[in-house]
């Protein structure tokens, strides 16, 4: 690694931070996150993620608390999880679902431009997966840009009953 790109890192990481590493409990199959561990020489220690992986984390765990359970800020997490209990249209929980994921990024000053953002119900297309047409889930995925220039996806699992 030559000078200019340890110091290109060390920008990323001093402006898109650092926090403690949240591994997915069971993959594929439930969205709970819980605190990973390094074991080494002296013992064990817990694991952080920095730079691009430490902004990649923190939202999809904002995507995934609904929006007011933490009680030191009311204003973190997902709006869009209570557009999933209201009795809408499909078409109009799949937007209110798509406002609250592009809010949320919005309130993030490390996210510089939202780029993209896909909902698939698995309605769309001949080659959507025939398992989430049947299983009637909303997959999210939110690519953008950070104020280093990374870009980078996001991807929230399965929404379910959309």
């Amino acid at each position: 690694m030559d000078r200019t790109e340890r110091e290109r890192e060390t920008a990323r990481n001093r402006y898109l931070g650092w926090g403690l590493a949240f591994t997915e409990t069971l993959p594929g199959i439930d969205i709970a996150r819980d605190i990973s561990f390094t074991t080494g020489p002296d013992g064990r220690t817990l694991d952080l993620v920095r730079g691009p992986d430490n902004v990649s984390q923190a939202l999809a765990v904002a995507l995934t608390t609904l929006r007011g359970a933490n009680v030191f800020d009311a204003e973190y997490g997902f709006d869009g999880l209570n557009a999933l209990a209201e009795n809408l249209e499909p078409v109009l929980i799949r937007e209110q679902v798509r406002v609250a994921v592009i809010t949320l990024l919005h309130r993030d000053p490390r996210i510089r431009r939202i780029v993209d953002v896909n909902l698939d119900d698995g309605r769309l297309g001949a080659t959507a997966d025939p398992a989430l047409r049947a299983s009637r889930t909303l997959r999210v995925e939110v690519q953008f840009e950070t104020i280093t220039d990374d870009r980078l996806a996001v991807r929230l699992g399965e929404l379910p009953s959309v």
